[in-house]
């Protein structure tokens, strides 16, 4: 008889999986330590907070020797928090390196299993269940497991370089948001949290705040804001690492970068133009022009302290429904 796991119990098993497949990796990129060519590995620090500061700038310092490579294996392998690293943050070590086909074969075969625990984890939508997989684990950065190394044939060129996105958006009809809020307030409680039974500070305590301050809205006599109107969350994100690539024949192609590029050993090693530290003030044209989804939401939000926004009265009405999704990071692969 065939056992059908949940979603759930599947992604909790995957990461199990995961786990052990990236210490094979781990124990064969020791054992070919001395085979591996390190053309750029790049560190920074984390932030060592929640909170995304836009004015921050960010210092890049370029690895060599035994540091490189110490810190590439560790990128390549590591899924739990570092010392210092907040859970809203990854580590970041892009770069370019040289490895035996043995070791590559088994960065194929993890990238497999992320993708898949990617994929189930999508299929999860209460956020609670979600929050459930990565309590099983002791300081698992969710990210962290399901990102992918990014695996080149022939690399040509590698030119790093900062994009700020400037900040993240997601979409939710207002009941949606309430739900998932209930949600989160009501889980590990046998009662509903109060405000008197909840410190400051406090999860439980922030997420009454944000439905207190919505239900406001809500009963306003001016009619300010609907439950099946479509609003936006908005947060700042760190600038995304991408490189533009060159791979044998192929057209140059922008991608995410936060872990080193890999190639078989016996590659010519491709040009490579380094990452510079990031500047706030040298963020490119791409940052500073209005995006189109951002065209859509009012200048201004609604609820500032909550980062809620409305979308413009013309595209406010009846916009096709989405599935409602957590506020997360912009993209998995940072």
């Amino acid at each position: 008889m065939e056992l059908h796991l949940s979603p759930t119990s599947q992604a909790i098993a995957l990461v199990n999986q995961l786990k052990t497949e990236l210490e094979a990796l781990f124990a064969v990129l020791q054992a070919s330590r001395d085979q591996v060519e390190v053309h750029a590995v790049y560190a920074m620090e984390f932030r060592h907070e929640n909170a995304v500061n836009a004015a921050d700038p960010i210092e890049v310092r370029h690895l060599e020797g035994d540091d490189a490579v110490l810190a590439a294996f560790e990128a390549l392998t590591c899924i739990t928090l570092k010392e210092g690293q907040s859970p809203k943050e990854t580590l970041r070590v892009p770069g370019a390196i040289a490895l035996p086909k043995v070791a590559i074969d088994q960065i194929a075969k993890t990238n497999a299993l992320r993708s898949e625990l990617s994929r189930v984890i999508s299929t999860i939508k209460k956020t609670n269940d979600r929050r459930l997989v990565w309590r099983k684990f002791q300081d698992i950065c969710p990210k962290q497991a399901m990102r992918s190394t990014h695996v080149l044939s022939a690399p040509r060129s590698i030119n790093f370089y900062w994009d700020d996105t400037g900040s993240s958006e997601t979409r939710h009809t207002v009941s949606g948001l309430l739900e998932e809020w209930e949600e989160l307030l009501n889980q590990n409680h046998e009662r509903r949290p109060t405000f008197e039974s909840s410190p400051h500070g406090s999860v439980e305590r922030a997420l009454l705040v944000s439905i207190d301050l919505v239900n406001q809205k809500l009963l306003s006599d001016e009619e300010v804001l609907f439950r099946d109107e479509h609003v936006a969350i908005r947060r700042p994100v760190q600038p995304h690492i991408r490189a533009r690539v060159r791979d044998g024949n192929s057209k140059i192609k922008p991608i995410i970068c936060p872990v080193p590029f890999v190639y078989e050993i016996g590659c010519p090693p491709p040009r490579i133009k380094p990452l510079p530290s990031y500047e706030p003030s040298d963020a490119g044209k791409k940052s500073s022009a209005v995006k189109p989804g951002r065209a859509l939401l009012e200048p201004e939000p609604l609820i500032e302290s909550i980062n809620l926004y409305r979308y413009h009265p013309r595209v406010r009405g009846p916009l096709k429904a989405k599935a409602d999704l957590p506020s997360t990071h912009a993209d998995t692969n940072e």
